[in-house]
């Protein structure tokens, strides 16, 4: 399985949240902002299949590129 890259996702922020979605298949998180906490995202389901991906690595991507859009780098 390939690992998904940081340009396979797309990133924008809504009122009161940061959405990043998954551009290769259109899943999409969206994760509430509370201060300067992430809280736990909702997920849209896919729109077309990207089988070559795992789906634990996409959330831990999705996760990551939005903790560092909110709190930048370490």
């Amino acid at each position: 399985m390939a690992s998904p890259k940081t340009d396979d996702f797309r990133l924008e922020q809504g009122e009161g949240s940061i959405i990043v979605t998954f551009t290769p298949d259109g899943r999409s998180y969206t994760f509430p902002v509370e201060g300067d906490q992430l809280l736990e995202p909702a997920v849209s389901p896919a729109q077309t299949s990207a089988s070559d991906y795992a789906d634990d690595e996409i959330r831990k991507t999705a996760s990551e590129l939005a903790r560092l859009a909110l709190k930048g780098a370490p």
